[in-house]
């Protein structure tokens, strides 16, 4: 398999990155972060899947975008070139395989591209980076030869690994000398449980009795600890009937108070709801008085503070009056404007009058035709008029152009006619260069006869010596197969075989005869004829040649060319000057035909002038600027009207104004003669004293009828009051103040003792005193005396259940001693678990030894039957990487590992060799690994920055060693730039320099 193109959708910061033409040796340069890394994962990735997400490797999903994946091309030795493309969708990404042939298909298909290798085999094996050497200085040195023997079988430290683990899963379990292990320690436990098992049979009955006189004891106990149990509870009890005493008397007694005293008549916080209506009252009383008063003063001033009606009830007019009055100033502005506008409009139209040569007036302009069809019209003639200046300077210069060119014409003509040769010249020259012309094509013919003749003579010789050599050919078979006949010939007669000595006969006579036939002459008589034939063609071609005249064929015929130029030359002179002519005419026909166009011109324009009203000698400037102003002469007689009426409008309206301010004054200022601006501020003055006083005066108004509302109010909250404190008398069943005080004084007694009886009762119920429990306190016996006998037997009880507890203890001391070794039966069964522990411990160990056994058995299959091919290649690897100074790789006779032999025939353990010898052993077994399987999974080697730690001479040896293996493609990997000078600039990809799309 070789890797032709690359081409990724998407994959890390990759995007649409393509690769192309990839060599046999192909190296990838950049720095850290180029994308290295990345291209080698997509390799992988396209072959093998995308790492699942759960995975510990990178999937290298795209940030940016969201295209993920991309293909591969690449020839493999039995199908031809495919194209493998992956992108996402399940797990491993979605995969279409195309082959040259047109077959399509899917993972099934690249499997068996890829036969059946998975992803970790395909690394194990074809792909190793530096990681490898650096396992190599991790390992310790008597593990160093298990990790290359690993490394030469499955490419990866598994088998190195894998062994190690078996063995230490091994030692968990069990050492022959070992103390710690689970099934050492077990077994020393089942030997003392054994011990412990054979003295309980003897101790078994007494423990028995032992055991019935512990319950008995137990039963004892727990009654003790009932009774003294109970009595503290009834000591607890009769100590609460002790705090709480006191208390059951007060509430005795209170209760006997309120029996005595009665029930009392007093409305629910009486006194208190008393005290609030009067405090009520008074301020009500207060602010009525005060309210009077106010509304005496307010009367008095609202008297004096009427508006004049008359006045407001022209306001509306007057204010409509005041606020035109900043108008009056700019209708005044706008009519003087007006006037000046109408002067200049005057100035205007005078001065289009002087510039027309005519004098318009409102009559005379109104009877001009300027509509957009006159306008168009101007428009026309103006644009014929600019048409035929333009054109008439057109005919000029182009007149002028075609004269200079027939006059040029003409001069060129006559200088060519000077060297034309003369007629009879040119026959001359032509005869003699006929026969010039005659003379070399003989030559030519000459030259082709003589060499026919040449390739003749040859083709007679080779036939020669072909036939001398088949001659010589044709003697050598007769002489072996006459030796074969002559010795068929005897065998026959020396073991009478007859027929056999006729066959020798035989072959015999038929050599002779094929000897001593006469050769056929090989040269036929054609080939005679061509040759004389072609001689007596030279021989008069010769002739001919010698008869020719000499002369300069050269000189001739330059001549001939230049005069038959100058007469094509001037034939074509001949042409343009006719040509010429025609145009000059032309011109001159343009011309005349210029001149009736602006005949028919000024007779319209004349027309146009006079529509205008205007005379002819204003016509001869632009039409078109004349109607223009014309066309504004109108529009300035009609500005002119407008402003005039707009003036007349704005007078009309600036007396009206004056003569309303003017009516004002006389009525409400008694004077006529002020002047406008006096009148109106006056005026203004005087309507807004007038609105002042009737705000106030409605001001006023408002707050009488204010007042009077709040005293209706209060008057109503004073009945209300009222009849709430003749409520309150009635229900506490008193005539006055005083007596009403007296009964609140005796419901708040009566009150007070209700709240203490009902906090006893409550502290009582929260004691858990009931009224059994009062009753007892009150009439029962003394409770010091309770509580004493209590006390008493609470304690005999104790000293009871003290002494069982010691009999207690000395029977548990006695069945201590026996079960020191555990009861028997106790050890019976604990002795079966522990052997049934011990047994599956003892399988699981033997599944480890087991899996050990055959790895072993394993690797020395594989010493026998694989390595030493794969060992035969490692050691010529190792002796070019060492320059020879290690010659061989032998396997240890036992387990894993290897000795490497050196050129002096000394053997060395794996730990024993340096650490750069080491590492040369491990490519030199990496590279024969992969060599020895190219035969069946013919796949590119990836190297990943694996040589970095190599001085210059093993690094140039590595390189040439990777070179010398022409069956793998070699996708080497770097970021070191050093290394670039070991390989030809075709075969190093700079990830740097390149286009980040296309490669």
């Amino acid at each position: 398999m070789r890797i032709i193109d690359l081409h990724i959708y998407g994959y890390g910061k990759l995007e649409n990155y393509q690769i192309t033409s990839m060599d046999r040796f192909h190296v990838f340069y950049g720095e850290n972060e180029a994308g290295k890394s990345t291209i080698m994962s997509f390799i992988h990735s396209i072959l093998f899947g995308f790492p699942a997400r759960q995975s510990t490797e990178l999937r290298y999903e795209p940030k940016n975008h969201s295209k993920y994946g991309g293909k591969i091309k690449a020839f493999f030795p039995e199908k031809g070139i495919a194209v493998i493309e992956r992108v996402k969708g399940k797990a491993a990404g979605d995969v279409t395989v195309s082959l040259e042939d047109g077959t399509v298909g899917g993972e099934e298909l690249l499997k068996d591209l890829m036969q059946r290798m998975d992803k970790s085999i395909y690394q194990a094996i074809f792909s190793f980076n530096v990681h490898g050497l650096q396992n190599i200085q991790a390992i310790k040195g008597e593990e160093l030869g298990k990790y290359l023997f690993s490394a030469g079988t499955l490419g990866t430290d598994k088998l190195f690994n894998a062994e190690t683990a078996l063995l230490k899963e091994m030692e968990i379990r069990f050492k022959p000398s070992g103390k710690k292990p689970l099934i050492n320690e077990k077994l020393k436990e089942i030997k003392e449980v054994q011990s412990a098992l054979k003295q309980a049979e003897y101790q078994n009955e007494r423990y028995s009795e032992l055991l019935s006189e512990k319950e008995a004891i137990e039963r004892k106990i727990a009654q003790l600890e009932t009774e003294i149990i109970e009595c503290e509870q009834r000591n607890a009890k009769l100590k609460e009937y002790k705090r709480n005493e006191q208390m059951v008397i007060e509430e005795a007694a209170l209760q006997r108070k309120l029996e005595e005293y009665g029930p009392v008549n007093f409305p629910e916080d009486g006194l208190l709801r008393y005290e609030k209506i009067d405090q009520q009252l008074k301020p009500i009383e207060a602010r009525m008085l005060w309210i009077k008063e106010k509304m005496m003063t307010l009367i008095n001033e609202a008297e004096s503070s009427k508006p004049d009606s008359a006045l407001l009830e022209q306001e509306t007019e007057i204010e409509s009056i005041l606020e035109r009055l900043p108008l009056l100033d700019q209708l005044k502005q706008e009519k003087r404007l007006l006037e000046w506008k109408i002067e200049e409009l005057t100035e205007e139209i005078s001065q289009i009058n002087d510039n027309l040569y005519t004098d318009f007036n409102e009559e005379t302009i109104q009877g001009i035709n300027t509509s957009v069809f006159i306008k168009e019209e101007f428009e026309n003639i103006q644009r014929s008029q600019q048409r035929l200046t333009d054109k008439r300077l057109e005919l000029e210069s182009g007149f002028e152009e075609e004269k200079n060119a027939l006059v040029e014409l003409e001069g060129t003509l006559s200088a060519v006619e000077n060297e034309l040769l003369p007629e009879a010249k040119r026959v001359q020259l032509t005869e003699e260069l006929a026969v010039l012309e005659n003379k070399q094509q003989i030559q030519l013919e000459l030259s082709q006869v003589k060499d026919q003749i040449l390739a003749h003579k040859n083709r007679v010789k080779n036939e020669e010596i072909i036939r001398t050599s088949q001659k010589k050919k044709d003697r050598y078979q007769l002489l072996l197969f006459g030796v074969i006949f002559l010795s068929i010939l005897l065998w026959g007669a020396i073991n009478s075989q007859w027929l056999l000595s006729a066959v020798g006969i035989t072959g015999l006579l038929f050599l002779l005869i094929i000897h001593f036939k006469p050769e056929a002459h090989k040269v036929t008589a054609s080939g005679d004829e061509i040759l004389t034939e072609l001689l007596n063609r030279e021989r008069t071609l010769t002739e001919m040649l010698n008869k020719q005249p000499d002369g300069h064929h050269f000189s001739i015929k330059s001549q001939l060319l230049k005069d038959e130029e100058l007469r094509h030359r001037h034939r074509e002179l001949l042409v343009k000057i006719e040509q010429q002519q025609m145009r000059y005419e032309k011109v001159i026909e343009q011309f005349e035909r210029w001149e009736m166009e602006e005949a028919g011109f000024k007779v319209k324009k004349t027309a146009l002038i006079e529509q205008l009203g205007l005379s002819s000698a204003s016509g001869h400037g632009k039409l078109f600027d004349a109607y223009q102003l014309v066309e504004k002469q109108k529009q300035n007689f009609r500005e002119r009207k407008r402003t005039e009426e707009k003036l007349q409008s704005i007078s009309g309206t600036l007396e009206e104004f004056e003569k309303a301010l003017k009516m004002l004054g006389e009525r409400f200022l008694q004077s006529a003669n002020m002047s406008t601006i006096e009148t109106a501020a006056l005026m203004k003055k005087k309507l807004r004293e007038a609105i002042d006083l009737k705000a106030k005066y409605h001001e006023l108004t408002v707050k009488l009828d204010e007042l009077e509302e709040e005293v209706a109010v209060l008057e109503k909250d004073q009945q209300v009051l009222t009849e709430e404190k003749l409520s309150l008398f009635a229900q506490a069943k008193a005539d006055d103040e005083d007596e009403f005080r007296i009964q609140a004084k005796k419901h708040e007694q009566m009150k007070s003792w209700s709240v203490r009886l009902a906090d006893v009762n409550h502290q009582l119920a929260v004691s858990g005193i009931t009224s059994q429990d009062r009753e007892q306190i009150l009439t029962g016996n003394a409770l010091e005396d309770q509580i004493s006998e209590n006390v008493q037997l609470t304690e005999q009880r104790k000293k009871e259940l003290s002494s069982q507890f010691d009999s207690l203890a000395n029977v548990k001391h006695s069945m201590n001693v026996l079960e020191e070794g555990g009861l028997y039966s106790e050890l019976l069964h604990k002795y079966k678990q522990m052997k049934h522990d011990f047994v599956e411990d003892a399988k699981e160990w033997a599944k480890y030894a087991i899996a050990r056994d055959l790895l072993s058995r394993t690797i020395n299959r594989f010493k026998d039957e694989r390595m030493p091919r794969m060992l035969a290649q490692a050691e010529s690897f190792l002796s070019v990487l060492t320059d020879g100074s290690y010659v061989r790789i032998i396997p240890q006779l036992s387990g894993s590992g290897f000795l490497i032999e050196r050129n002096d025939h000394i053997l060395f353990e794996a730990n024993e060799l340096s650490q750069a010898t080491a590492e040369q052993v491990y490519v030199a077994v990496r590279l024969a690994l992969a060599s020895v399987h190219y035969d069946r999974y013919p796949f590119p080697i990836i190297i990943d920055d694996s040589f970095v730690n190599f001085d210059h001479k093993r690094t140039e040896r590595i390189i040439g060693l990777l070179r010398e293996m022409p069956n793998n493609q070699i996708l080497f990997f770097t970021c070191h730039r050093h290394l670039l000078d070991y390989f030809k600039n075709d075969e190093i990809l700079n990830l740097e320099e390149k286009s980040p799309n296309i490669v």
